[in-house]
């Protein structure tokens, strides 16, 4: 910077400040001075109200799991206990229709009453396929004595519509259930007709 620049700052400083030199030197109003003396905002700890959250959403997730079992047992004890699910010594098990696609139907064979999504191997070692049909969708695994277990079941339907909903082909508590028992990934269309061979053993 020039001498004749510093020269020019200064003096753009000194007209400025004699400009607001007397608002500067005013007393701060009593309002304002009421203002910096209000207590100082509580500090909130984000984490905990994170981890606060957590806790109230995975409550939330299981019992809204824990609700569409009930009504997934309520849809298969009493309205299609013939060709759907059904009671075997307190286990809710697939039937009919449902447990001949699981048996024997591969995931890449279409519609049909019975479509099925995934097939895939769970953490305890069971084959396990996701299904759906007109009334309801579901997760069954298969047992050492050969049926189907039913591990979730949620309607696919519209209540009082009959009409099938149309944001997924598997309800959200389905999905969720298949997440959480799923090891590794899904079965591709080779290893799915290969555990289907081999009876799912």
């Amino acid at each position: 910077m020039s001498r004749s620049d510093d020269d020019l700052l200064k003096a753009e400083r000194a007209r400025m400040g004699a400009a607001f030199d007397d608002v500067l030197k005013e007393p701060v109003p009593d309002r304002l001075k009421a203002l910096l003396a209000e207590p100082t905002a509580q500090v909130v700890d984000l984490g905990a109200v994170r981890a606060q959250r957590r806790s109230m959403s995975n409550w939330m997730a299981w019992g809204g799991m824990a609700a569409t079992l009930v009504m997934g047992t309520l849809i298969g004890t009493r309205l299609a206990p013939s060709d759907g699910d059904g009671l075997d010594g307190g286990r809710m098990v697939a039937t009919g229709s449902v447990a001949r696609a699981l048996e024997g139907q591969l995931a890449s064979a279409g519609s049909g009453p019975v479509a099925l999504q995934i097939s895939f191997k769970a953490k305890d070692g069971r084959y396990c396929r996701s299904f759906s049909t007109t009334a309801s969708a579901g997760l069954a695994c298969r047992e050492t004595d050969g049926v189907w277990a039913l591990q979730q079941v949620a309607a696919t339907t519209v209540a009082g519509t009959g009409m099938r909903q149309a944001a997924s082909p598997l309800p959200p508590a389905v999905l969720a259930a298949i997440d959480a028992s799923m090891a590794g990934e899904a079965l591709n269309a080779d290893q799915e007709r290969a555990a289907r061979d081999a009876g799912w053993r």
